[in-house]
């Protein structure tokens, strides 16, 4: 009778019946000879070996990750200076960079009667703007806002239309007072040209907005769509001569500005003290100190601030939420092209000067909202297709490098210049629209990389779990570039990135994203690439996707991986 000597919890030991068949006499036992007890040893001491390893790379890769010894990069272009991209340092990029502006829906009425809408919510516009990852849509959009007035059945298809495209809205309000109708009358009835007057309509429309029980929802206006919209402009560029102060019938100064924008603020405020109030709303900003200018010789940008911060100071009161403008570098974007793909460098140089005078004159901090851009205004000459999608993407590029806030492109559609996003009625998409789809395969949170922008402008962006990098390149010349992408910390080949090369066809945009898997295959990497058209009239083709790692002719280099 065989014992089981495992005596268990209560110390007893269990007796094991075997079977005759499993009784084993002692002249069945066969002793080991010693070279059995050698290769019994030497399986048990290879396998000991493999565990080892085993545990040695699982507790490495545990290490790496933990410690972010394997979270950077280093990106080779072409002949460009190696760019180090250090994962550890990342900051989140505001959704609202995403914009664009809209205007009036098509067949809809101005209080004036004079101006009807005119563009398209067409089914297409809207899942187009959802696929591009739109979050700002600004209205009415330019210089019809000053020209006409808004009624509330267009200020109710706009919050339907931000409930369709899940965006936030920023609608400017009318700064110039009444609008003459057909007949040369002033409309509306009751809108004088006295500041408090115009400011109360502003007033009205953010309790229209915001307040779902305003007086102003009743009678065939009870059951309109409600979107509260939390972002507010005050005019429409007031720099140029063609926006006249009522109280004057002259061309605003700054001072003039200055004065109403402290009484807009004061009374859209009251009505709902959570939105925030965006100004001057510029035409252009050349720089601190560079312009605009008003009649007076005054600096707009400058001078604004300056009188904003000391009306505040002096009345404890902030009337100024953030600082807008316009960007359109080109007149005539036709004549330079390198000039301008270049341009982009610009903002870098623009934009922290700006950012040290707010801090100046206000004592602290505010957003910054550049509510129209693109290549030039619409009485501009626009550059071919291809060179305003590459100049796009560079751009917005640059800011998020610059931390801007808001954005908002000009236009979503039916403005044929400057280039907007959609043609043909909101039924097909430009090449403009391609990079907005591009952008939308980006993380979200900026990845700060210090490297060269010629020929290959290169940004870095990766997700909120840090398993995801999307790297957006721009090749703004005609030739192909190689790019090395290795991990900067590795250890006998091993990473928790993965290595490879890829190639940029000449005139494209890439946005690559590397997965954090772990395998030294190029499994955990794709790509999402886009050709600009070679000349106007082209087909715009959709975006490429690639798998890396499937690229079967290495001289295909329209496939990037």
């Amino acid at each position: 009778m065989a014992f089981n000597n495992d005596a268990g919890r209560n110390g007893a030991v269990a007796q094991v019946q075997r079977s005759p068949e499993q009784q084993v006499g002692w002249r069945d036992v066969v002793p080991l000879t010693p070279a059995s007890r050698l290769k019994r040893r030497g399986i048990f001491t290879l396998v000991s070996i493999i565990l080892l390893i085993v545990v040695i790379f699982a507790a490495l890769r545990v290490s790496m990750v933990a410690s972010g010894n394997d979270d950077q990069l280093e990106v080779r272009i072409g002949d460009q200076q190696p760019a180090q991209v250090d994962l550890r340092q990342s900051l989140p990029i505001d959704p609202h960079l995403f914009g664009v502006n809209v205007f009036p829906k098509v067949g809809t009425n101005s209080l004036d009667h004079i101006s009807a809408g005119f563009m398209n919510y067409t089914p297409f516009i809207v899942s187009g703007l959802q696929d591009m990852s739109i979050k700002l849509l600004r209205y009415p959009g330019g210089e019809w806002g000053e020209q006409h007035i808004l009624t509330l059945s267009q200020l109710g298809n706009f919050a339907t239309f931000l409930t369709q495209t899940n965006s936030e809205g920023m609608i400017q309000a009318h700064l110039s007072g009444p609008v003459k109708d057909e007949q040369g009358n002033f409309k509306p009835a009751d809108l004088t040209t006295d500041l408090n007057v115009r400011a109360n309509l502003a007033g009205r429309w953010v309790d229209y907005m915001n307040n779902p029980h305003s007086d102003q929802r009743k009678a065939q206006h009870a059951h309109d769509p409600f979107h509260p919209v939390k972002l507010w402009t005050v005019g429409n560029e007031p720099d140029q001569p063609t926006l006249i102060n009522p109280l004057t019938n002259q061309p605003y100064t700054v001072a003039d500005y200055v004065t109403a924008f402290i009484q807009f603020s004061k009374a859209m405020h009251q009505n709902d003290p959570t939105i925030k109030v965006f100004g001057p709303e510029l035409s252009n900003f050349y720089g601190v100190g560079a312009g605009p200018f008003d009649a007076g010789g005054h600096p707009w940008m400058d001078d604004f601030l300056k009188g904003i911060g000391s009306y505040e100071q002096a009345n404890h009161i902030r009337v100024l939420d953030g600082i807008s403008f316009h960007y359109f570098p080109f007149e005539n974007a036709q004549q330079a092209p390198a000039l301008l793909m270049s341009s982009s460098n610009a903002l870098n140089y623009l934009l922290p000067p700006l950012r040290d005078l707010i801090r100046r004159d206000l004592g602290r901090d505010v957003p910054i909202a550049i509510t129209e851009v693109n290549t030039n205004p619409s009485q501009g000459i626009d550059p071919s297709h291809g060179q305003a999608a590459l100049w796009w993407a560079d751009t917005w590029g640059t800011l998020l490098e610059q931390q801007i806030e808001y954005a908002a492109f000009f236009s979503a559609s039916d403005v044929n210049s400057p280039y907007p996003l959609f043609v043909g009625n909101g039924l097909q998409e430009t090449a403009m629209a391609r990079v907005m789809q591009l952008f939308a395969h980006l993380q979200s949170n900026l990845v700060p990389v210090a490297v060269g922008q010629t020929p290959i402008s290169m940004y870095a962006t990766q997700d909120d779990s840090h398993q995801a990098v999307s790297l957006l390149f721009v090749n703004k010349s005609a030739t192909t570039q190689l790019i090395q992408i290795r991990p900067v910390n590795q250890f006998i080949g091993v990473s928790t990135w993965p290595s490879l090369d890829v190639s940029i066809v000449g005139n494209s945009i890439v946005v690559l994203t590397l997965h954090r898997s772990g395998a030294t295959q190029l499994s955990g990497a794709e790509a999402y690439s886009y050709i600009v058209p070679a000349k106007d009239g082209s087909i715009v083709t959709p975006l490429s996707h690639t798998l890396c790692g499937h690229k079967i002719d290495a001289l295909a280099n329209y496939v990037p991986c």
